[in-house]
């Protein structure tokens, strides 16, 4: 398969993913989000530093996760554009710390959040529109976690998604970043060892 292949089953796939996640009622998107956070809590335990994003309205909502992880004591990390396919990521103290950054994206207030390097971070939650067993990941097409993700050597690299977001395989290029788990409100999944957990 060329790279021009790939880049045309990427294309094709992310809309119809992102058109199915448009399509889920506020209700859904409810359930799914705080069944997946109650599951996720327990397991971030163990991680000192763990690194969300501003979730958009269609996506699982991490507010809630984020604003329980603080209150746990948690060091919380959330992305900074830096450039064009480039972040990087500072600390969110407090909920009220975050500010409209790069593309209106909620990112945490300089003044109050000093840069966390990458591998000082013990989880990372990877967004993303598709997703398979294997680990394979669709991103959103800006490249910025296949460039961020290789920096952050220790992290464990975990995916709260819809169930429908995985799918059988997905059209992946040399370069681009597999992630280590997967979380939905149907099952987890250990992309390394091939093991599914229902319910």
């Amino acid at each position: 398969m060329t790279a021009e292949d790939i880049r045309a089953e990427k294309k094709t796939l992310r809309q119809e993913m992102l058109s199915r996640r448009r399509a889920v009622s506020p209700e859904q998107r409810a359930h799914a989000g705080s069944v997946i956070t109650a599951q996720v809590l327990p397991e971030l335990k163990r991680a000192g530093t763990v690194m969300l994003y501003a979730s958009m309205p269609e996506e699982i909502d991490l507010f809630p996760l984020m604003e329980k992880l603080i209150s746990a004591g948690k060091r919380i990390a959330l992305p900074e554009i830096t450039g064009r396919g480039t972040m990087e990521t500072r600390e969110l103290p407090a909920m009220d710390a975050l500010t409209h950054g790069a593309f209106n994206i909620p990112t945490p207030d300089p003044a109050r959040g000093a840069r966390i390097l990458p591998e000082e971070i013990d989880v990372v939650i990877v967004p993303g529109a598709a997703f398979d067993a294997g680990g394979g990941r669709l991103g959103l097409g800006g490249g910025y976690y296949d460039r961020f993700l290789p920096r952050a050597v220790h992290a464990e690299r975990l995916v709260l998604a819809f169930d429908f977001q995985i799918v059988p395989a997905v059209p992946m290029a040399a370069w681009d970043a597999r992630v280590d788990r997967i979380l939905t409100e149907r099952r987890s999944m250990d992309c390394r060892n091939g093991r599914v957990k229902e319910g």
